[in-house]
């Protein structure tokens, strides 16, 4: 079928209601090409998103969609969501359920359809989400929905990604620009040479993209980030209005401009506050120590909420209002801490960043209204210090694997510019074990285990420490991969430092550390860090394998071996190297003790998919030595 027919056909019900299934069936399963049912779960039938610019001031969407479930595990593709809020409010939400004939099985009613506050625990939030979930269980079906949204103020404006995710194809998927001013907007597309259609009607520009037959991806171990697959289209207006604010994108420095007009006369605090700042800071030896002390300052006195009430979720609210409520979001909590620093002369420059561990990084010869979230960056003398606000726990200047890495733009009073954020490095990210354990002769061991783990590997037992010490003893048992174990005393701490660090310390009675065998003792020289599998094969691997980050583990482990037992075998040295990371073990015996040593560091990589191969030999390879034992046998 045709894809203007079936959205002629798709139209036509919307708009009119009227189509009888009985008469026409929409949609069918048989006109799904079977390409497009190979790795797939859910095919897009139709995906249209159609945005009318009209003004700086008002912007139109219309979303129409068709998606068939081919069977349970595609029903989170079956999910309809459209957020919405007072100031751009939804209509027209309707949504239609057909079998695999293309016959009606239900008109989904108004009462159905979940409308619930999208923000959580927000106490200052009027974005809201409409919701509806199928409970259909004879599979395939398809689900016809479409809806309009109206914005009377924009900085940015919706692109195109056809794709869903994996294992969802697309038969068609079409997106739309209708303006009578073609100068309004930007666009720049990814991974794609597709062009768009140009058309010229009754003084409108249409600029028309479209993708079909886009075959289901598959999942693929040690991919790249899903965005930068497929085609992309990002689009942004040139000019726009927010608030009487006028603003653009012709340079990064222009944007900037905008965002400091938004946020100019909100960094005032009153004489009292100004006072008790200029106080906690009187015996500070250092700029550094300065910062630290009112960033620990921030983090004690307020707690973060979601602020998304019109303009709220652009411009932040007066830092005397933070200071008076100790509550804030991320642009609030930024703006406070930056107008803390002011009173002491230590300039800070607020950053808008996108805040995710996978994602397309920035591209920064497109300028345009980006990030999903603010913090804020203080150029000291020797060193710039990055400051998260709106985490409680976090230590002064360092950053997580969510913002860590990436371009960000830095605003300050006239302006500002793109800068990077911290890349930690391999002797950053460390984790380290250290401990003595006791074989006893039946198998059974006590063990001494020190777990350290620094920069982005610091977060896991940080975690542990705000937990109640039940708690932490029940996610312990849970995560600590051993065969049979109690744990008699476990104790965590954390050192919040630049580059901070968090240790576990734990005493273990262990039952079947070792395995008998007649006159025979097997004991695994690693059952506390070990890589027990490697990644799956793939066939005909479509994607290259990506590493973001590097990592070094290091592991020293005192063995004491059992009376009665002599050492009948003990493996040898273990040195692996690859593009990948790098493999060291070895075992070495005094007496009655054996020391294991070994020491993985695992390398970042953007490689082609044809090293998958390579990828997986290197890590069956660690798997293989990781399972190394020694053999004792009586005396």
């Amino acid at each position: 079928m045709k894809v203007r027919y079936i959205y002629l056909l798709l139209l036509t019900f919307l708009c009119t209601h009227q189509l009888s299934a009985k008469k026409m069936p929409i949609f069918p399963v048989s006109e799904i090409p079977e390409e497009l049912k190979e790795n797939a779960d859910a095919v897009i039938r139709l995906d249209e998103t159609i945005v009318e610019i009209n003004s700086i001031y008002n912007l139109k969407y219309s979303y129409n969609r068709a998606i068939t479930i081919l069977n349970e595990s595609g029903d989170e593709y079956a999910e309809v969501l459209a957020s919405y809020d007072k100031s751009m409010p939804l209509s027209n939400l309707q949504i239609v359920i057909y079998d695999a004939e293309g016959m009606l099985i239900e008109k989904v009613k108004s009462s159905e359809i979940n409308d619930y506050s999208a923000s959580g625990e927000s106490m200052f939030s009027d974005n809201r989400v409409k919701q509806y979930e199928t409970v259909q269980k004879n599979y395939p079906y398809t689900i016809v929905y479409s809806y309009n949204q109206t914005l009377n103020e924009y900085t940015s404006i919706a692109g195109w990604y056809p794709y869903d995710g994996y294992r969802c194809s697309v038969q068609a998927s079409t997106y739309k620009i209708i303006t009578s001013d073609p100068s309004c907007f930007k666009h720049k597309l990814y991974g794609s040479t597709i062009e768009p259609e140009v058309k010229n009607i009754k003084g409108k520009t249409i600029h028309y993209w479209k993708a079909s037959n886009l075959k289901a991806y598959k999942y693929e171990p040690y991919a790249s980030p899903y965005s930068t697959r497929g085609p992309l289209l990002i689009c942004a207006p040139t000019k726009f209005q927010y608030d009487k604010i006028d603003g653009n994108t012709s340079s990064w420095n222009e944007l900037a401009k905008w965002f400091s007009k938004l946020n100019q006369g909100r960094d005032v605090l009153d004489e009292n506050t100004i006072t008790e700042v200029k106080e906690m800071v009187k015996d500070c030896k250092t700029e550094f120590e300065k910062v630290k002390t009112l960033y620990e300052y921030l983090q004690n006195k307020t707690r973060y909420v979601s602020i998304q009430v019109g303009i709220g979720s652009q411009q932040p609210f007066p830092a005397q209002d933070v200071q008076d409520k100790s509550y804030g979001d991320c642009k609030a909590l930024s703006n406070y801490m930056k107008t803390l620093l002011k009173v002491i002369d230590i300039p800070s420059y607020y950053t808008i960043i996108t805040s995710a561990n996978k994602r397309r990084d920035l591209d920064t010869t497109f300028v345009k209204n980006f990030g999903n979230h603010i913090i804020l960056m203080v150029p000291l003398q020797k060193d710039t210090v990055w400051l998260e606000c709106t985490n409680k726990f976090s230590p002064c200047g360092f950053l997580s694997s969510s913002t860590d890495d990436r371009t960000v733009l830095a605003i300050n009073e006239n302006g500002g510019h793109l800068v990077r954020t911290p890349v930690y490095k391999m002797e950053d990210n460390t984790q380290n074990k250290s401990g003595k354990i006791i074989i006893n002769a039946d198998g059974t061991a006590t063990a001494n285990i020190t777990e350290e783990c620094r920069g982005l590997q610091y977060s896991y037992l940080a975690g542990l420490s705000h937990l109640s010490p039940e708690d932490q003893k029940k996610k312990i048992y849970n995560d600590l991969e051993l065969p049979d174990f109690k744990i008699n005393k476990h104790e965590v701490s954390k050192e919040l430092t630049r580059i901070p660090s968090s240790v576990l310390k734990l005493e273990l009675d262990i039952r079947n550390y070792a395995s008998q065998s007649g006159d025979r003792l097997f004991i695994p020289l690693n059952l506390i860090n070990r890589t027990s599998k490697a990644p799956k094969k793939v066939r005909n691997r479509k994607t290259g394998i990506y590493y973001k980050r590097e990592y070094c583990d290091t592991d020293s482990i005192q063995f004491t071996l059992p009376d009665g037992y002599e050492m009948e075998s003990i493996p040898e040295k273990k040195a692996i190297e690859s593009d990948f990371g790098n493999y060291y073990s070895e075992a070495k015996q005094d007496g009655n003790k054996v020391t294991y040593i070994r020491k993985v560091e695992y390398k970042k990589f953007d490689l082609p998919a044809e090293r998958y191969d390579d990828l997986r030999n290197y890590k069956k390879a660690v798997v293989r030595a990781d399972k190394a034992k020694m053999v004792l046998k009586k005396i």
